[in-house]
C-alpha cells in the first residue's frame, strides 16, 4: 500500500492532494487542506518546518509558528485517520468510499445564517465587500473594476498570511505596526504600504456603517509618503521627434513606436489607448469613445502628430497589441532611438520597485505617455483641457503626473505669455 500527499500546481494557494495505490487501484483525491505552494515540503509532505522562527519575539513570528504547527498537526491526524479507514476496509476502497468518508469526517456543516449577515473576519469581510461592490445598482453604484478587485485581494491575502483569524474589530494601531513590519520585511515600498493602509482604513470605516464593532484607533490614522528624490521619466518634444524619425526594420517595433507617440500626444490610459480604432474618429479631427475605467463618454482633439501617423497608415490606427507587449516593445523602441541617458528612477526587479540609476529607456512604461502629455501640454491647454484627455478627477491627481519642477512650470508659462503678448502687439500694429 502506498499513500502519498502532494500538490498538483506550482504556484498559489492550492489543495493538498493524496494518491492511494495498492497494486490494483490508483486513486487521486483532494484533502480538506490548502496551503501556499511556497510553504509546502514535498519531501516530508507537510508545511515547511524550516519556516518556523526560533525564539519568536514579535506577533508576526509567533503567528507564523502557530500556523505551521496547527496545519501539520491537523494534517498528521488526517493521515492517521485515513490510513486507519483504508486498513479497516482491507485496503479495498474506491474513490467514492474515500470521498464519502472524508465528507463525513471533515465537511463542516454550514450553520443557517441570515442572508445579509456581514462576516466579522477581515478576510471574509473584504471578500463580501468585493462581492457587494461588484454588482451594478442603478442610481446607486457602478461595479468596481477588475484592477480594483485585484488590489483588494492582494490586501486580503497579505492579512491572511499575517493572521488568518484577524477580526475587523482587532484592526488597531498595533495591527498597523505589524502590517507595516511584514511589508517592510518583504521589501514592499513605503508608497505601497501607505496605499494599502488607506484602503484598510476605508474597509474598517465601511464596516462601522454596517454596525460592526471597530477599534476607534483607526479614526486617527494619518499617512505620510516621503517625497521621491527623482521624477518619473517623460519625453520632451525633441525626444518625441527623434523617436518619430527613427526607422525600424521590424514591423512590431514600428507598430509599438506609433502607439507610443499616440499615447504621448493624447494622454489616454493604456486601457483606452490600445483599443482605439478608425470607427471612433469623428469629423477627421476628433476621436470619440467611452472610457473603460470610468464608463464616461469623451471626445478629444487629435493633434497633428497623431494625424500624421493615421495618414501613414491609410487612416487606420496601429495594429492591436496587449499591455504587456506594449510595455516590453516601447523600451526597445526608446533604446534604439537613443533615449539612453542615465537618470534616477524606480525599476521593477523581481516584482519590487528598486530605486537606482538606470538608462532612461529601462524606466519607460505605458504610464510615461500620460505623464508626458500632462508635463508637455498642461501649460498650453490648462488643467481643464488636459483633464478632458487624461480623465483625472482632481487637479491634485494631475499634479502627480506633471513632472515639471516649479522653475520649469514658470518658464513654460513665461514662454506662453510671451507668445500671447507678441501676438497682441503684432495685431495692434
Amino acid at each position: 500500500m502506498s499513500l502519498k500527499f502532494y500538490l498538483r500546481k506550482k504556484s498559489g494557494n492550492v489543495k493538498v492532494n493524496f494518491r492511494y495505490r495498492n497494486g490494483v487501484q490508483d486513486i487521486v483525491l483532494s484533502t480538506p487542506f490548502t496551503i501556499d505552494v511556497e510553504n509546502w515540503d514535498s519531501v516530508n509532505e507537510c508545511y515547511k518546518q524550516s519556516l518556523k522562527k526560533k525564539s519568536p519575539r514579535n506577533e508576526i513570528d509567533k503567528n507564523t509558528n502557530i500556523t505551521i504547527d496547527t496545519f501539520n498537526n491537523k494534517l498528521s491526524e488526517f493521515k492517521v485517520v485515513l490510513d486507519q479507514f483504508i486498513i479497516s476496509q482491507n485496503y479495498l476502497v474506491t474513490s467514492e468510499s474515500l470521498q464519502k468518508f472524508m465528507d463525513s469526517k471533515y465537511t463542516i456543516k454550514k450553520k443557517s445564517v441570515k442572508e445579509n449577515t456581514i462576516p466579522i473576519l477581515f478576510y471574509d469581510f473584504v471578500g463580501n465587500y468585493i462581492e457587494q461592490k461588484s454588482k451594478h445598482s442603478v442610481g446607486k453604484q457602478k461595479p468596481i473594476t477588475d484592477g480594483t478587485i485585484k488590489k483588494y485581494n492582494v490586501i486580503r491575502n497579505k492579512v491572511k498570511k499575517i493572521n488568518q483569524q484577524l477580526k475587523v474589530s482587532e484592526i488597531d494601531d498595533k495591527f498597523r505596526d505589524i502590517f507595516t513590519q511584514w511589508n517592510v520585511k518583504n521589501k514592499y515600498s513605503v508608497t505601497t504600504i501607505v496605499k494599502e493602509l488607506k484602503l484598510i482604513k476605508g474597509f474598517v470605516k465601511f464596516a462601522e456603517t454596517k454596525k460592526i464593532k471597530i477599534n476607534k484607533e483607526v479614526d486617527s490614522w494619518t499617512f505620510h509618503i516621503p517625497k521621491k528624490e527623482y521624477k518619473y521619466p517623460t519625453f520632451d518634444l525633441v525626444e518625441l521627434k527623434r523617436i518619430s524619425e527613427k526607422f525600424f526594420e521590424q514591423d512590431y517595433l514600428d507598430n509599438a513606436r506609433d502607439w507610443l507617440l499616440i499615447g504621448c500626444y493624447t494622454g489616454l490610459r493604456v486601457s483606452d489607448l490600445l483599443r482605439l480604432n478608425k470607427s471612433m474618429i469623428v469629423l477627421d479631427e476628433f476621436i470619440s469613445f467611452k472610457q473603460k475605467k470610468t464608463d464616461e463618454d469623451v471626445t478629444i482633439y487629435l493633434l497633428p502628430p497623431v494625424k500624421e501617423i493615421l495618414k501613414k497608415r491609410n487612416g487606420e490606427f496601429p495594429r492591436k497589441i496587449c499591455d504587456q507587449r506594449f510595455n516590453e516593445y516601447i523600451k526597445t523602441v526608446c533604446e534604439k532611438s537613443g533615449i539612453d541617458q542615465n537618470i534616477r528612477g524606480g525599476k521593477m526587479i523581481n516584482k519590487r520597485k528598486v530605486d537606482g540609476i538606470y538608462p532612461k529607456w529601462e524606466l519607460i512604461t505605458s504610464h510615461s505617455c500620460r505623464r508626458t502629455f500632462v508635463t508637455q501640454f498642461r501649460h498650453i491647454l490648462g488643467d481643464e483641457g488636459v483633464i478632458i484627455n487624461t480623465g483625472h478627477k482632481t487637479v491634485s491627481m494631475l499634479d502627480l503626473y506633471d513632472q515639471n519642477n516649479p522653475l520649469e512650470r514658470a518658464m513654460k508659462i513665461k514662454q506662453k505669455m510671451d507668445q500671447v503678448l507678441r501676438s497682441q502687439v503684432f495685431e495692434l500694429n
